[in-house]
């Protein structure tokens, strides 16, 4: 038009410069504003639930094993063995004692909550750099799964994954030398963490090859605290017996398959790379079941019972109509969070978990405690037994986890009769069994009916809450293999056993064998007995005192035999 100015270039190149600039201002100011709502909701979610549960009265299923071993090493320093649980046994070395020692500076709750809370940020960040991925979505729903997860009580495991995610966004954003560090930090804490770590950087060596070098030198750089780990494996190895059903092997291998299937479904940019994810979790929950023995057994699956709909959620511009996607992800969401959901009304099985409800019954132990025997109490649906018997300082048969029930209970683990029944509870030392009228574990019902219809047992307390029974001729703690009278045992703690032995000769002592036993007073000798028991062979009548003492020497000689 006449007389209208012509455009000029440089005021269009400035307008486009400034909107440009103005747009990458505004949207990195949104997503920092997205990633500090991304790190302060799921903390503040978990602190809510974590108040609700402990107003209802709601507690995790694992919380009886994680606060006693809290107070195992706040009051009694029992870092490597306890003779309360299992006829004695390894608890916190072996397990990770990283969070329980923290557990001693920081409030426990607060612990579970600011780590737990760290993981959505921390899965997006990897998510974004390791895939492109840019939605929060997925890292809100996994904020919403940990917040259902609470009620599993898998604290320790975690927190080690949070530092798990924490070296994997290192990693990602190359830097394996810094990585390392929060990986050993969860290597110590629980290794089930480092586990499904291992499942996504797996995959992503595989598919990546960019990567690579630098997942070697985070592997080079990992190498010592993993051969430190492999070591304390090594050194304080126990039997144990891990479960993986068929039916959990078909329900990961059909997660794995379906994310695959979903990937390859896509035009998402890293498809390729998000199918290979799906089929290396597959392939590895293959592979742990294929191995006998391991100490994984179907805990592999942590990584689709925490990953699960977030990863799902993770496959974008899926071509599929919405309503098979739809009926997918809620498929595997059920399959996902039915267990946990439920805890929270499990209504019938809270009275069990109250101090209240066990103050008979250890008010019954504190009258009849007797250091020549343990006692054995019908485990509880939720196993808080293993809490307030044993933080009171009474020895018991078993513990929480039931894999370390193949230390010498594997009676319990199928069709037991009345006499093998008895049988068992005279080999572990037991006169008094407690049973608890609450929901019980699996074998508690077999051994109910036990307990009221033979004549074995003898009825000697009764309440609403508990039935106790007395065994007739039950066997002590030390008994003699020679034929002679049993020895006397004066103390029993968590980590030693002081007894009076009334003649020189072998005693079968009914604690668990470890090379770390060692003569405390007296002269004696110790060695492997029956059943993995403790054998003393004493040089004459006497006072005679046993520990459990872990020094560099006794490691090293442990080191020699084994190799």
């Amino acid at each position: 038009m006449a007389g209208s100015p012509e455009p000029s270039p440089r005021r269009g190149f400035a307008a486009h410069t400034l909107l440009s600039w103005t747009t990458r201002v505004v949207g990195s100011r949104l997503r920092r504003l997205g990633l500090v709502w991304l790190i302060l909701l799921p903390i503040l979610g978990l602190a809510a639930a974590t108040l609700a549960m402990q107003a209802l009265g709601i507690v995790s299923w694992d919380a009886p094993a994680h606060l006693y071993k809290v107070a195992l090493l706040r009051q009694y320093k029992a870092v490597f063995w306890d003779n309360d649980w299992y006829g004695g046994a390894y608890q916190i070395v072996s397990y990770g004692f990283v969070f329980y020692w923290l557990a001693q500076f920081v409030s426990y709750n607060v612990l579970v909550v600011v780590s737990t809370g760290a993981l959505p940020v921390l899965y997006y960040l990897y998510m974004r750099r390791a895939y492109g991925s840019t939605s929060y979505w997925p890292a809100i729903a996994l904020a919403a799964v940990l917040v259902i997860y609470l009620s599993n009580g898998q604290d320790p495991f975690l927190f080690a994954l949070s530092f798990t995610f924490g070296a994997m966004v290192l990693l990602a954003y190359g830097r394996p030398m810094l990585a390392t560090l929060p990986a050993a930090v969860a290597l110590f804490a629980n290794p089930l963490a480092i586990v499904v770590g291992a499942v996504f950087l797996l995959a992503a060596f595989a598919a990546q090859p960019e990567v690579r070098r630098r997942y070697l030198w985070f592997a080079l750089w990992l190498v010592p605290f993993l051969a430190v780990r492999v070591l304390i494996g090594i050194l304080f190895y126990e039997k144990g017996t891990y479960m993986y059903p068929t039916a959990e092997i078909i329900h990961f291998v059909g997660f794995g398959a379906c994310g695959y299937f979903l990937a390859r479904m896509s035009f998402d940019p890293a498809r390729r790379a998000k199918q290979t994810l799906f089929l290396t979790f597959a392939v590895v929950a293959v592979a742990v079941a294929l191995v006998p023995g391991n100490p994984v057994g179907w805990n592999v699956g942590r990584f689709f019972f925490i990953f699960g709909v977030p990863l799902l959620l993770d496959v974008r511009r899926v071509y599929l109509r919405k309503a098979f996607t739809s009926v997918m992800i809620v498929g595997f969401a059920l399959g996902q969070l039915t267990s946990p959901f439920s805890h929270f009304f499990r209504v019938h099985d809270m009275p069990s978990t109250t101090a209240a409800f066990f103050a008979p019954a250890l008010d019954f132990a504190a009258a009849h405690d007797d250091p020549n025997y343990r006692f054995h109490v019908v485990a509880l649906d939720t196993h808080w037994e293993a809490y307030y018997f044993s933080i009171n300082g009474y020895p018991i048969t078993r513990g929480w986890y039931r894999q370390s029930d193949a230390l010498h209970n594997q009676v319990l683990s199928g069709e037991f009769d009345e006499a093998a029944y008895v049988a068992w509870l005279k080999d572990m030392g037991v006169k008094y069994v407690f049973l608890p009228n609450a929901p019980l574990d699996w074998s508690g019902g077999r051994e109910a009916g036990i307990l009221r219809s033979s004549a074995q047992f003898t009825v000697v307390y009764e309440s609403p809450q508990w039935t106790i029974f007395r065994l007739h001729d039950p066997e002590p703690l030390v008994v003699s293999l020679d034929g002679g009278r049993p020895a006397d045992v004066l103390l029993l703690e968590h980590q030693s056993l002081y007894m009076h032995v009334p003649a020189a000769g072998r005693y079968l002592v009914k604690v668990s064998y470890s090379p770390y036993w060692e003569m405390r007073a007296g002269a004696a000798t110790l060695s492997r007995g029956a059943d993995d028991f403790l054998v003393l062979d004493a040089s004459a009548p006497g006072y005679y005192g046993i520990w459990v003492n872990v020094s560099l020497q006794s490691s090293w000689r442990e080191l020699i035999r084994v190799f």
